[in-house]
């Protein structure tokens, strides 16, 4: 399959990628600032999602009702989001309709009016999410993880802490916004039908005179404990693994993908078959993947009655010091199988493609093409894999419960 993929860097640090899918009628747009909650103050802790909702309530010379009336009567099917490093605001839309519809995205980047009245529903839209996910223990316990492990403050929730939203006002919120969302280290992506140089000549129109700022370099902290319990008076008990692994960027993160999922990727994987269909011990067991620029953690997670959680978490332990040394050819070749369809079935998706070009460009530096990522999937072999496993054993790996009682962790594999 030939693509058309393109690149261009403007004077003030914003980056553009694209790529052309010319069978599509629709184009899909995403403006990624580095504005993420990795930037959230001590006891902030919060500060940028509330932020990126602000952005929204106004903008320009409309008022907040405003922008998302002129975003849907374009027929945008729009959305907002922060993760740990980005603002980001994005929309898929009939192609034609993309030339009105970035004067709308640059207003809410550049000329957000942030006003006093509409800061209350924002925080309480934010706190209203919190306390829904304080029903969420999946949720909460994947979120503990991440918080001992990752080293601070890359593993603080990017929805908030209820306390820290509590006390934010609309005074922070502007002083966020104008240190942070800015030019410099912006990507901007798109994907579909769409006109790369009339898309260039036009962002430049927008953007091109927003003179970028001085961002202070995130300092990393230390992590938390290796073992970690959460106190939840019920009958189920949730369970939370992670251990460090090779990042996107790094050539190994292919064996380490293939090794996460045969480990927990799906209905054949280690975790599910020998925990859920063999002994019955859980619900819901799995194993994955996360990456950030630098760093990456591989992630396993199940839900189980208190009464067979600690065995729950023996076999989940002892599935992961089993892997090395007993992978087979027919278990990669259903990971090889799986990845390859996800890469091939991305492409008939502009939004998809827009989100992939832009982690791509973040992690790399570049886009690669499907054909590049297709051949280092048929580069993966067993003894790669094994090779890996071997040099890579889990020895930073913590620990998460939730429920009544404390688990007994082996030191053995988290020491």
């Amino acid at each position: 399959m030939k693509q058309t993929l393109h690149s261009a860097t403007l004077d003030n640090g914003i980056t553009l990628v694209g790529e052309l899918l010319p069978d599509l009628e629709s184009v899909a747009i995403a403006f990624h600032c580095p504005a993420g909650a990795v930037h959230d103050p001590l006891g902030q802790c919060g500060l940028a999602t509330l932020a990126g909702e602000m952005c929204l309530r106004g903008a320009g010379d409309r008022d907040s009702r405003r922008v998302v009336e002129d975003l849907e009567s374009a027929g945008v099917l729009w959305s907002q989001g922060v993760s740990t490093t980005h603002m980001s605001f994005s929309g898929a839309m009939v192609a034609r309709h993309l030339p009105e519809v970035l004067p709308i995205y640059t207003d809410v980047l550049r000329r957000p009016r942030l006003p006093d009245e509409e800061f209350s529903g924002a925080q309480q839209m934010i706190l209203q999410n919190l306390a829904g996910i304080e029903d969420d223990p999946t949720h909460r316990t994947v979120a503990m993880l991440r918080r001992i492990h990752c080293p601070a403050p890359w593993g603080m929730p990017t929805e908030g802490i209820t306390v820290d939203v509590e006390g934010i006002d609309v005074g922070h919120v502007r002083t966020f916004i104008a240190r942070h969302v800015q030019p410099r280290g912006m990507i901007i992506s798109i994907a579909g039908r769409i006109d790369w140089d009339d898309f260039v000549s036009r962002i430049e129109g927008l953007f091109g005179d927003w003179m970028p700022g001085t961002a202070a370099p995130v300092a990393a902290g230390p992590r938390g404990p290796f073992v970690a319990h959460v106190h939840h008076d019920s009958q189920q008990t949730h369970i939370a693994l992670g251990w460090s692994v090779p990042p996107y960027c790094d050539d190994a993160s292919h064996e380490a993908t293939a090794a996460l999922s045969i480990l927990g990727g799906g209905m054949s994987s280690r975790l599910f078959t020998e925990v859920r269909e063999r002994r019955g011990l859980c619900y819901s067991v799995s194993a994955g993947y996360q990456t950030h620029r630098d760093f990456a953690n591989a992630l396993c997670y199940s839900g189980t009655s208190a009464e067979r959680a600690q065995e729950t978490l023996d076999v989940m332990l002892a599935e992961i010091e089993r892997l090395p040394g007993t992978i087979t050819a027919e278990e990669l070749d259903r990971v090889r199988a799986r990845a390859k369809s996800g890469l091939v079935l991305q492409q008939e998706s502009s939004g998809a493609r827009a989100g992939a070009i832009a982690r791509q460009w973040y992690h790399l530096g570049t886009i690669r093409t499907l054909a590049e990522d297709l051949e280092r999937y048929d580069r993966l072999s067993v003894p790669a894999v094994e090779s890996w496993l071997a040099a890579q054993p889990p020895r930073d790996l913590s620990v998460v419960s939730l429920g009544r009682e404390p688990l007994e962790v082996s030191r053995a594999i988290s020491a």
